[in-house]
C-alpha cells in the first residue's frame, strides 16, 4: 500500500495531463504547429478546433469541473488509504491566510506591472469579453484554477517537482490565448506554488487569484472606456 501511495501523485498527474486540461493544451500547440505551415487549409483546421473549445462558455466550466471531480475522487481515495496528511482545505490561522494572501496578491500585480513596464504584450482570448461579467467569472475561473493546480497537483508531488510541474500545467492551460500568455502564467504559477508552498495556507492563494483576476479586468474595462492603449 505504502508503495502505491508513493507511485499515485505522479499517476494522478498523468491523470490531470489526460483530461481537458491536457486536451486544450494539445489542441493549442498543434494548432499553432498548423499555423507555422502557413497552408491555408491546414492553418483553418487548427483555427477551427481552437474556436470549438473557447468559443463556448461550457467549455471551461467542463474543465473545471472535471478535474475538482478527479481531484475529488483521488483525494478521497487517498486519504481513505492512510494519507491522512493530504488535506490542504484545512485553514490555516487567520494570520497566516491573510499574509499570504497580501503576497500573492501583490506578486501578481507586480509581474502585471513589470510586463506593461517593459512593454511587453499578452494576447489573450476575445478582448471583446472584458466586461463587468466576465470580470466576475474570471475571479471564479482564477480561484477554481488554484484547486486544480495548487491544491491538487502541486500537493500530490510536493518540493521543487510540484511547483514546477503545477506552474508548467497552469501555463500549458494558457497556451491556447498566446504562448506570451502560457510564460505569463507560469510565472505566475511560481509565484502562487512558491508562497503557497512557504506558508501552506491555501485559501490565501485561493482568494488572491481570484481577486487578482477580477481587479486586472476590470482594470482592463476601465482602460478600454479612457480610450487607453
Amino acid at each position: 500500500m505504502q508503495s502505491t501511495l508513493k507511485l499515485w501523485p505522479w499517476i494522478t498527474v498523468v491523470a490531470m495531463t489526460l483530461s481537458l486540461y491536457g486536451l486544450f493544451g494539445l489542441v493549442a500547440i498543434f494548432s499553432h504547429i498548423l499555423a507555422a505551415t502557413k497552408n491555408p487549409r491546414l492553418v483553418s483546421i487548427g483555427l477551427s478546433l481552437l474556436s470549438a473549445l473557447n468559443k463556448t462558455f461550457w467549455f471551461p466550466m467542463l474543465i473545471v469541473a472535471v478535474n475538482i471531480t478527479l481531484w475529488a475522487f483521488i483525494s478521497y481515495w487517498r486519504i481513505n488509504s492512510g494519507d491522512v496528511a493530504f488535506n490542504p482545505f484545512l485553514p490555516k490561522d487567520l494570520g497566516r491566510e491573510v499574509l499570504t494572501f497580501t503576497i500573492a496578491f501583490t506578486g501578481l500585480w507586480l509581474l502585471n506591472l513589470s510586463v506593461k513596464l517593459f512593454g511587453l504584450q499578452v494576447p489573450t482570448f476575445h478582448p471583446e469579453k472584458e466586461n463587468l461579467f466576465w470580470a466576475f467569472e474570471s475571479a471564479l475561473f482564477g480561484s477554481l484554477e488554484e484547486i486544480t493546480w495548487r491544491a491538487y497537483v502541486l500537493n500530490a508531488i510536493g518540493g521543487v517537482w510540484g511547483l514546477l510541474a503545477s506552474a508548467f500545467g497552469f501555463g500549458l492551460h494558457h497556451l491556447g490565448s498566446s504562448w506570451q500568455h502560457a510564460i505569463y502564467a507560469f510565472v505566475a504559477g511560481l509565484i502562487l506554488g512558491g508562497v503557497y508552498m512557504k506558508t501552506e495556507a491555501f485559501w490565501g492563494v485561493f482568494f488572491a487569484h481570484g481577486l487578482y483576476n477580477f481587479t486586472a479586468t476590470v482594470w482592463l474595462i476601465l482602460k478600454a472606456k479612457g480610450g487607453g492603449a
